[in-house]
């Protein structure tokens, strides 16, 4: 079978790296766009907690810190209820006009149907949510229906 390739999203955001950083990190910040409940280690090998409506829960490691300018983390999908798969989403920030442009680019997939299913939804889901980081930093607004539910 042929290797899964990345995904890759970019995003423009009309605020600075600093506040998008923010947005991305900070636990009072990440529940206003992303998830229901955040905790976050701010450093090369912290621990982060992330826990949406109906009790799916992500826990992992940040792997390293470049404020603003880059964030990567450890993925951990228990997908299916089956046996957990670790991948790797990295964002880089970069000034774009008077705001950022922001890409992630989560890789680390592998070949076979459960891991093909795990990266359609992981591309879906980058697109829904940071599409709704850019409508929680433009306008304060959440997006996300009330009962939307990862998992």
């Amino acid at each position: 079978m042929a290797k899964v390739p990345s995904v890759e999203h970019t995003f423009y955001y009309s605020a600075s790296p600093r506040a998008v950083f923010a947005a991305l990190t900070e636990p009072d910040q990440l529940t206003k766009w992303f998830s229901a409940k955040a905790t976050v280690g701010l450093r090369d090998g912290g621990p982060y907690r992330l826990r949406w409506p109906g009790g799916t829960t992500m826990r992992g490691r940040v792997l390293s810190v470049d404020a603003p300018r880059e964030l990567r983390i450890e993925w951990n999908d228990r997908f299916r209820g089956k046996k957990v798969r670790t991948t790797e989403a990295r964002f880089t920030l970069k000034r774009h006009g008077r705001g950022t442009r922001l890409t992630i680019s989560h890789r680390g997939f592998r070949s076979g149907k459960s891991w093909v299913a795990l990266y359609g939804g992981v591309a879906s889901g980058w697109a829904y949510y940071l599409l709704n980081l850019r409508a929680y930093l433009d306008h304060e607004t959440d997006l996300r229906a009330e009962l939307d539910q990862l998992g």
